[in-house]
């Protein structure tokens, strides 16, 4: 239960940081009017939210299976520059792919914490547009 608040912790506040370097990027104390402040928190709260959420998507992509193909060439790439060429440690890649079948990464909470700040952008949206 902590390693699961401690993950949804971490992301919210990384994400609180890149809309904090936005709103600071854009001026956001100098603003003297509302409608321009809705604006700056709406792509201050967008963005973040897009990068985690479509960084959460990424990663269920590459759980199902994705990319597979694509890393197994690079790491059978690489092993051909070792000392010892008959150390590979996947030889076929049927081999790589039930090694990768085993360990899956969770990527719930990135898509979750990500459609959090698009809702709190959407909201900022909504006001803005009341004006």
């Amino acid at each position: 239960m902590k390693k699961i608040i401690l993950r949804y912790s971490i992301t919210f506040g990384v994400g609180l940081i890149i809309a904090l370097v936005i709103m600071l990027s854009k001026s956001i104390f100098s603003q003297d009017n509302a409608k321009n402040v809705h604006h700056i928190l709406t792509d201050a709260f967008f963005v973040p939210g897009v990068v985690i959420c479509g960084y959460g998507l990424l990663v269920m992509a590459s759980n199902g299976g994705t990319f597979d193909m694509l890393v197994y060439g690079v790491k059978r790439l690489f092993s051909l520059f070792q000392k010892d060429i008959n150390k590979v440690k996947y030889k076929t890649f049927y081999d790589y792919r039930v090694a990768k079948q085993e360990t899956k990464n969770p990527f719930g909470y990135l898509v979750i914490v990500g459609l959090i700040f698009i809702g709190v952008s959407m909201v900022f949206l909504i006001l803005y547009y009341q004006y």
